[in-house]
This record gives C-alpha cells, structure tokens and sequence, in this order.
C-alpha cells in the first residue's frame, strides 16, 4: 500500500476505476465527507484530526485534511504501450533521464497528462520513486492520466521506440536545433534530462535530432519542468495546425 494526499491528487485516485482502494483517512473538519461518501459508499473512512496527518507526512506537507492508502497503480511495459500506439498518426512518449527530484517529476506528469502525452518513461535507478506521494500530489492527478513506467536499460528502450517508429528528440542546451524548428509532427520521444548534468553522453548519442530552448544567454538555464511543458506546447502546436 501507498498513501496519497491532498485533495487534486486524491479525488482524482478515487474517480479511477483502476485504483485498488484502501482507507480514506479525512480530517473531522473537512466538508468533502458526504459528497465522497455518497459517490463512494464502499468506501472506508477514518476520521483523523489535523495532528494525525502532520505527523503522518510531516508538517511541511500540504495534505488539505485528506489522504488515501492505495495499491500503486500497474503500468504495462514498454512493448505494449508502443503497440497500443502503433496506428496512432501522432504520439508523443516523455523520456526523464535521471529526473530524480518528484517535484519536477510531478510538474512534468501534469504537464503531459494536460497535452495529451501517452506515456513517461524513466530508468529504474535515479529517478524519483513512482509511489512517491509528493510526486502524485504535484501532479494534481495527473498519474490517474498517464503511464509512468520504469525501464532497466534505458539506451535500449530508445532502440525499440525508434523500432517502433518514434523520432528520438533530445532537449539540449547545446542542441543544434532551436525546438520550434524541429520536425516534431507524428511520432515523437522527446528526451529530458537532469537539472545541472542534463542528458547523460549515451543518451544524446542515441537521440535522433538535439534541440534546444533559445532562451536568454545571459540566463540559458530552465527548470526541466518548465522546459518540459514548453516542449509539449510545442509538439502540440506543430501537430494541431
């Protein structure tokens, strides 16, 4: 079992007929008791005090008096979700290449679910945990949207999206090609990596195309989830019009 909180990330488990559910814990004072208990009467309900649920996640921890313990959510692997898109005219998969931080992970999971993203996929060492409250409550719901997946060998599973017919674009600071003249249209991997280090050398050798944000060059540097929802503006821009 894992527990989520805070309402967006929450509300949005409960509405998810592929959630396992377990207990709701609610603070005594939250308003949301009858609405929840009316569109979820099997569900179990705990009422706890404000205190209880500090304690539980700590005090810095926007909770919002509510939390639910649930089974993580099953991801297919990477062939399948390549298959489930293999007729697709467009797709878009998030490639995070050591994102450790879930905060970013969590910015950039709402981000993709919001533009219509298929899947994010990450290595299974250094990378933010996908039981990560923190990472689900960012989100605000997001993971109930999109697939997270963990891959052990991460060169590899750009190998099989370019089989599958996916464009490996790597978002570089150093990338040739400024992004929103990049040929984004159809089937695209786009590849983010870590703040500070960015994409490790293997991964930009096993990109197709590097691209850049042409930012300031005084300033050149942005949050990777920032850079990550300007990216998916982008693709959906050059694939809308």
């Amino acid at each position: 079992m894992i527990c989520l909180y805070g309402q967006h990330a929450v509300l949005s488990a409960l509405d998810n007929p592929k959630r396992h559910l377990g207990r709701l814990l609610l603070s005594k004072s939250s308003e949301k008791a009858d609405e929840i208990q009316r569109a979820h009467p099997r569900l179990k309900i705990d009422f706890v005090s404000q205190d209880d649920l500090d304690r539980k996640f700590g005090k810095d921890a926007v909770h919002q008096g509510i939390a639910l313990e649930t089974e993580p959510l099953a991801t297919p692997p990477l062939e399948e979700l390549i298959e489930q898109h293999q007729n697709d005219d467009s797709s878009l998969i998030i490639l995070l290449d050591q994102v450790t931080d879930p905060h970013n992970v969590g910015a950039i999971t709402r981000s993709a679910a919001a533009f219509g993203a298929h899947g994010i996929i990450m290595p299974k060492h250094q990378s933010a945990p996908l039981d990560s409250a923190i990472l689900a409550k960012t989100a605000c719901g997001g993971v109930e949207h999109i697939p997270l997946l963990t891959v052990t060998n991460f060169a590899r599973s750009m190998e099989q999206l370019k089989k599958g017919g996916y464009w490996c674009i790597g978002l570089d600071e150093r990338g040739e090609h400024p992004l929103h003249k990049a040929p984004l249209k159809g089937k695209i991997a786009l590849i983010l990596g870590a703040e500070g280090k960015g994409l490790r050398r293997l991964t930009k050798d096993n990109c197709d195309l590097l691209t850049n944000l042409p930012t300031n060059p005084l300033f050149p540097t942005l949050n990777v989830s920032n850079a990550a929802a300007l990216s998916f503006y982008e693709y959906n821009r050059q694939n809308k019009t």
